[in-house]
């Protein structure tokens, strides 16, 4: 074979890789090469907090969690935590997203929050268990309070009102309301004749 044609051949196949290599366009999304701001991450959490006599004091579950070592909290999608802050109560706090830090106790739920007392496991109590339901609630682990300066919802047994804000101490159950609402419903009037 010619020279001439061997080079031809390979000028066409260079243009025609070419073409197609242009045609491929751009890589999208661009790698990201700066310093991520998440020092550790992982899925499926399940975790127990002791207290200093050993004793489970509360367990998580989430769906995600991610550590930011700027803020150095633990950042959670999906979690359900249970919590025993006391011998005598036990709360069961749902939300679509936490922030906690473990030095510091400090945490913020949002996204929506549920907070239900429960009773303990070995005792019934004839009190109906109260249930918050908000957008956000803050609070610390360590001192076991938590607040809500957003409006919430409260459910016990019939009773429902609405709040402007919320504070309670979960080791010994008392909470307190700002600005109550509630819509009262009288029962029917029945006309019964007295003698």
């Amino acid at each position: 074979m010619n020279t001439r044609v061997l080079i031809v051949l390979a000028l066409i196949i260079a243009g025609i890789a070419g073409w197609f290599f242009q045609q491929q366009g751009e890589i999208s999304p661009p790698v990201n090469t700066e310093a991520s701001d998440v020092d550790y991450e992982a899925t499926d959490i399940k975790a127990v907090q002791t207290n200093e006599q050993g004793e489970t004091e509360y367990e998580l579950n989430a769906e995600s969690l991610t550590h930011n070592p700027v803020t150095n909290q633990d950042e959670m999608s999906g979690i359900t935590m249970n919590w025993k802050p006391s011998d005598e109560q036990r709360y069961l706090i749902q939300a679509g997203s936490a922030a906690i830090n473990q030095q510091t106790g400090e945490l913020r739920l949002s996204d929506g929050f549920t907070l239900v007392s429960e009773d303990k496991a070995d005792k019934k109590s004839d009190i109906e268990p109260i249930k918050v339901i908000g957008q956000t609630l803050k609070g610390n682990t360590k001192s076991r309070q938590v607040y809500s300066d957003a409006p919430v919802k409260v459910e016990q047994g019939m009773n429902r009102f609405e709040a402007s804000s919320m504070k309670a101490n979960l080791e010994t159950g008392e909470y307190e309301f700002g600005k109550v609402a509630v819509t009262f419903t009288p029962a029917d009037r029945q006309d019964k004749a007295l003698f």
